[in-house]
């Protein structure tokens, strides 16, 4: 087998370290530990019940992880940018994103990555986790996004990210067209 060209191999640029090991390490285990620690101070029982935990639990993990994970590919690839893009310019994405699931929910990072803490406190059968957690994630995002993120977007993007705000919702997407998308198109798919 020919070695492989060493221009063809992914750049790891040692800035995104940080950011992907507070994303992918750190948060699910303060995730864990908050859960943990806010059922023993406010007396949360176990809930769901086993076996409903894991069948719950881990198809709204996997689901918000899949939205994410998704919604950040398509970030990556089409507009040239990552999720930390309002706090880094360099990871500012380069082209408004309005394809794909961007089509049906402005903020699908967001919407993906609270739902895998409250699918991992399903899971552990923390209310804490599951409740608490999520909620305070959402409050943070939201904050972050409308302070930081959407005034650079407005700014950057002008009457283009103006109209985009107008026609396509905040967090919550529209189901029908977005079943209805994975169902008749690649619009969700790898290529993205």
């Amino acid at each position: 087998m020919p070695p492989r060209n060493s221009s063809s191999l992914p750049t790891i640029r040692l800035r995104y370290i940080g950011p992907y090991l507070l994303i992918f390490l750190f948060v699910p285990i303060i995730t864990i530990l908050a859960g943990v620690w806010m059922d023993s101070i406010f007396l949360l029982p176990p809930f769901p019940p086993f076996p409903y935990n894991l069948i719950i639990g881990a198809s709204i993990m996997s689901s918000g992880a899949a939205v994410g994970i998704k919604a950040t590919r398509h970030l990556r690839r089409v507009g040239k940018g990552l999720p930390w893009g309002a706090f880094d310019k360099q990871a500012q994405s380069t082209l408004l994103v309005t394809t794909g699931i961007y089509s049906h929910i402005r903020n699908p990072i967001t919407l993906g990555y609270t739902l895998l803490p409250l699918g991992m406190g399903l899971l552990f059968r923390s209310l804490g986790m599951a409740i608490l957690v999520p909620l305070i994630i959402l409050v943070i995002m939201v904050i972050r996004i409308k302070k930081y993120e959407e005034p650079q977007l407005e700014a950057r993007f002008g009457e283009e990210y103006l109209e985009y705000k107008r026609t396509t919702p905040f967090l919550v997407p529209r189901l029908l067209p977005l079943i209805y998308n994975l169902e008749k198109t690649p619009a969700l798919s790898d290529r993205e």
